[in-house]
């Protein structure tokens, strides 16, 4: 019952998909089978969210966990569940719940793939509501080779967010390489949402390099752009074509609503920015129950009108929609997005209310410790070397290379790289060592071409694997 409820949801049928798996929850329950039981629950709070009735996933998700609890189970079963929903809270824009349940799951289960679904979530809201430093330390720390693992899906995600992430601290060149990252991992697998969010990532991404090689009037690397974002989003729209889901369910329409995203920013990067395009982006977010992707709609809206030359009367209709987003953002704490609509409302001289600048003035500090439930305050401390987790993921270190062979790295890149594989940001890596943040970030981009990887991550992990991080 529960796997046909599932390929029934995937289809045209998801509401009798739904009643299909709400009975067989009840057999479940009538036969007193934990495991099914479980298995159910998983699956409707998965089948849930694909309908876009993401509130309802989460009250079977929380009812699922606390029946864990009571029976002990919460590291079996609980785990899952709090990985399984924890998309959801953040989609709704339920930031600080989402951030609470993977903490919490970090404590049940600090081990496997469910745990780095977590710390994943985890890291997604620490980026969208700060951006500093724990969120920095959290993608630092999530030394994982996804090759080696397999799992779109996982990877994918970390490589989403760690292009958000490098997205809004200005590092535009560490965001391409983790869209071309996550779109190798994803293009041919069947998780077509994820492909059409990814795509989504790559155009925006893409707009950004196209300003900046516009800026400095480089063609080379905008035809590139341009390029990349136009094959990237017409493999993407087959691929979801490919899935076969109907224009009716709410997984095809959640991929559709990323798609328009991507062609939006297409039109960006092609500067042919429409606000009228990026209202009905927002419309197709708002009827997905999505407040914080209505917001980046909004905020790409209100700068479309800004720049479409018409002068007064383009600032007073980008007040309206940039007044949502600054709404919602300070409603989610989503402090990056609250600074770029501040930047923005000040270059067109629009007031905003007295809360953005007494939200900005204190920022959160989110700190997260492994141990979770135990300390939510603690910060992981370095063992050996390398942070706990990045231990954990890595497996033990390999001994010190006796044969001199390090790569070609020179002693200074061996010390950053060995704060790399701690887990410490550039700030850090540049206060640790009397050097600049812009000397940091090139010898980071030279230690990523000698190691031959693609991220910062991959560059821990092959260290630490390879003993290449050890203090001789």
């Amino acid at each position: 019952m529960t796997t046909l409820g599932v390929a029934m949801a995937w289809g045209s049928d998801p509401s009798a998909a739904i009643e299909l798996l709400r009975e067989a929850e009840r057999a479940a329950r009538d036969l007193d089978d934990q495991d099914a039981l479980f298995r159910v629950r998983a699956n409707l709070t998965t089948v849930l969210d694909l309908v876009a009735r993401r509130s309802e996933a989460v009250d079977v998700a929380y009812a699922g966990i606390e029946e864990a609890r009571r029976t002990g189970l919460e590291a079996v079963y609980g785990n899952f569940l709090a990985g399984n929903v924890a998309e959801s809270l953040f989609l709704l824009g339920r930031w600080r719940e989402a951030r609470e349940l993977s903490t919490q799951a970090l404590g049940w289960l600090p081990v496997g793939v469910v745990f780095l679904t977590s710390i994943i979530q985890l890291a997604m809201v620490e980026i969208e509501m700060e951006a500093g430093e724990t969120a920095a330390r959290l993608l630092g720390q999530t030394v994982l080779e996804f090759d080696a693992l397999r799992e779109p899906q996982l990877a994918g995600s970390y490589y989403l967010a760690a292009a958000s992430f490098s997205l809004w601290t200005g590092d535009i060149a560490d965001a391409s390489r983790s869209v071309d990252r996550g779109w190798a991992v994803v293009r041919e697998s069947e998780e077509w949402v994820l492909v059409a969010r990814l795509a989504a990532m790559v155009a925006q991404v893409d707009s950004a390099i196209g300003l900046e090689a516009l800026d400095r009037r480089q063609l080379a690397p905008l035809a590139a752009a341009r390029q990349r974002t136009s094959d990237i989003v017409r493999a993407a729209a087959e691929i979801v074509r490919r899935g076969g889901a109907p224009a009716t369910a709410g997984s095809r329409q959640v991929a559709e609503a990323y798609l328009a995203t991507a062609r939006a920013y297409q039109r960006r990067l092609e500067g042919d920015d429409d606000p009228g395009v990026w209202g009905r982006v927002a419309e197709a977010w708002h009827e997905r129950s999505a407040p914080y992707e209505v917001a980046l709609a909004r905020r790409r809206q209100a700068e479309a009108l800004l720049g479409s030359g018409t002068g007064r009367a383009g600032r007073a209709d980008a007040r309206k929609p940039l007044l949502a987003a600054v709404k919602t953002a300070l409603k989610m704490e989503a402090r990056p997005l609250l600074r770029a609509l501040r930047e923005l409302a000040g270059r067109a001289r629009i007031p905003l209310p007295d809360d953005v600048e007494a939200m900005l003035a204190e920022p959160i500090r989110l700190a997260v410790g492994l141990a979770a439930s135990a300390d939510p305050g603690a910060q992981a401390e370095p063992q050996n070397g390398h942070s706990e987790l990045a231990l954990a993921m890595a497996g033990d270190p390999q001994p010190a290379p006796d044969h001199g062979d390090t790569f070609g790295l020179s002693a200074r890149e061996r010390e950053v790289l060995l704060l790399v594989a701690q887990g410490r940001t550039n700030r850090e890596i540049g206060e640790h060592l009397f050097i600049s943040q812009k000397t940091v970030g090139v010898h980071v981009g030279n230690i990523l071409a000698k190691l031959s990887v693609s991220g910062r991550v991959e560059a821990a992990a092959v260290a630490i694997r390879l003993g290449l991080t050890e203090v001789g």
